[in-house]
């Protein structure tokens, strides 16, 4: 897939596009009322799909329900205070397990020897949750069967840091100071040998050695964000203290062994596709959805691709399509869209999704942030010049007509989308959708240099209009949700109120936006989304 020569097409302005004004107890920030003018007839993109591209085409039913999210039982019970204990047998088990899979590490000892050597470090308790979340307690397991009374205690390992100065590696102690390779395994040796130990007259003398010991391990493993070590310090204290306490009261439930294992595991499994599905809704829709499996060789990527056609489809019709992105959440709307048609309250148009493969989770805003930001370049490349010509082969589509939709993170990349759309032979979309543009997200900010999406990426520099309608939109109680990521960045509605600014010294006079009352950052979306349906494509158009 290749970029193609830029050129500006130069297409009229759709009657009722932008300037309908949306009729709503919603409030609205600004409108602005667009020129008017018919359109020729709809014109076939060019597609630059490479050969290998189009030989991994593939489409058929719908099978999102086979991917949908669901819930499941969490691992650890997330109702207080859980502790996994081992007995000796179980113990036993699991060094055998080891001693069978690293026999390398035992220096040629038997198992038996290397059970005498090893076994007064078995131990009772293997890991504590509390609310289903596990506790590290910094090697200061609580011990079962304690009354808070006088307390003696394996003393910790030596704790060291392996750091490195750029030409040499060497160890840190707790201290700060540097210690020989030689030393720091002599010191861990005498330690496994002599199992030194630790007593206390009573709990609350106990307490401060606890502290002293998350201090330790802050120190030498420092944060990023150093002003979220006092806040990691606190909880962490907080959790360990009541791990110990839970065990002082009896106040605690056991979990069999290999919980935690079983629990750690969970975040190296492959990512679930994260799709939220209403399952009653996309059913009643789903005689009308093909999905199509689309590669892209620049983004070495599939993409699922969801095409719900509108009542009564007939194939030598041409409609406009209305394309979405986040399809792991959104193709849930197109129930409800195209429920609108049915009743006659919007005009026929071909919704069209985009989402991941199905390995791929496409809530999370790892993956989110590569093909929103990261790579936003190739991801519109695909749209404009892969995506959309295809759509075209296989349907009528008005390209003359369409719109394309994108929230939050995909919020900044409808925008990026629209103000590069000039630098396009393909002209897919006349109406752009920017829902809660969120330019002060950690994962956009990286992405853009000199602040150049407040400069709408050189767009006005390159051109002296602008043919696209606007509609930019986000839920009025917003802002607080995210505020702790703003820092000197503007807010979600400051950056709608901003671009509204910009577009008005520009020139422009086809951009609307609008704040839902009652909404944070997502909510008013299934009301946004019917409601520029029948906006853009009103019912008289059929």
């Amino acid at each position: 897939m290749k970029r193609s020569t830029a050129v500006i097409m130069s297409l009229a302005i759709l009657t009722g596009a932008a300037s309908c004004s949306v009729n709503s107890s919603s409030e609205t920030v600004s409108s602005s009322t667009a020129v008017t003018e018919e359109l020729s007839a709809p014109e076939k993109l060019t597609n630059h799909m490479t050969e290998k591209e189009r030989s991994k085409i593939s489409v058929g039913e719908l099978t999102v329900f086979d991917h949908e999210q669901k819930e499941q039982e969490p691992i650890v019970p997330t109702d207080g205070v859980y502790l996994e204990l081992w007995t000796y047998d179980d113990s036993l088990a699991d060094y055998r397990k080891y001693y069978d899979e690293s026999p390398e590490d035992f220096d040629g000892m038997s198992f038996e020897e290397a059970v005498k050597y090893n076994d007064k470090f078995f131990k009772e308790f293997h890991g504590g949750f509390i609310d289903g979340e596990q506790v590290f307690t910094f090697g200061l397991d609580p011990v079962i069967g304690y009354d808070g009374g006088e307390l003696t205690i394996d003393a910790p390992l030596p704790v060291y840091t392996l750091t490195d100065d750029g030409e040499n590696f060497y160890y840190v102690d707790a201290d700060k100071n540097k210690v020989p390779e030689e030393e720091a395994v002599e010191r861990l040796t005498r330690y496994y040998n002599e199992q030194p130990k630790i007593t206390f007259e009573s709990f609350e003398e106990f307490k401060p050695y606890i502290k002293e010991c998350i201090d330790i391990n802050i120190a030498l493993y420092p944060m990023e964000n150093p002003e979220y070590e006092d806040v990691y310090r606190k909880e962490s204290y907080d959790e360990v203290i009541e791990l110990w306490e839970a065990v002082i009261d009896n106040n605690y439930k056991t979990l069999p062994a290999g919980t935690t294992e079983k629990w750690q595991a969970q975040f190296d499994a492959p990512a679930e596709a994260g799709w939220e599905i209403d399952h009653e809704k996309v059913q009643a829709i789903a005689p009308y959805v093909k999905e199509y499996n689309i590669y892209d060789e620049q983004l070495d990527t599939n993409f699922v691709v969801h095409v719900t056609l509108p009542p009564d489809f007939d194939p030598d019709r041409t409609y406009p399509a209305y394309v979405l992105t986040d399809a792991v959440w959104r193709f849930n709307n197109c129930a409800d869209m195209r429920k609108s048609m049915e009743e006659g309250k919007a005009g026929d148009v071909i919704l069209i999704s985009i989402g991941y493969d199905y390995s791929i989770n496409g809530a999370d805003d790892t993956n989110r942030i590569k093909f929103f930001c990261d790579r936003c370049e190739d991801f519109l490349n695909f749209i404009t010049d892969d995506l959309m010509p295809y759509m075209g082969e296989e349907y009528n589509i008005d390209f003359g007509d369409s719109t394309f939709y994108g929230h939050s993170l995909g919020g900044t990349f409808a925008h990026y989308a629209v103000f590069n759309s000039d630098k396009y032979e393909n002209q897919p979309f006349k109406n752009y959708i920017i829902g809660s543009p969120a330019f002060w997200s950690p994962g956009f900010l990286p992405y853009t240099e000199g602040d150049e999406f407040k400069n709408e990426y050189g767009y006005f520099d390159r051109n002296d209009s602008f043919d696209k309608n606007l509609f930019i939109c986000g839920g009025a109680n917003e802002d607080p949700v995210y505020e702790e990521y703003y820092g000197e960045n503007e807010s979600t509605l400051e950056g709608i109120a901003s671009l509204m600014k910009r577009l008005e010294e520009h020139g422009v006079t086809t951009a609307e936006s609008k704040l839902y009352p009652d909404s944070e950052h997502y909510q008013f979306i299934p009301e946004m989304l019917v409601e520029t349906l029948e906006k853009y494509y009103p019912a008289e158009d059929k």
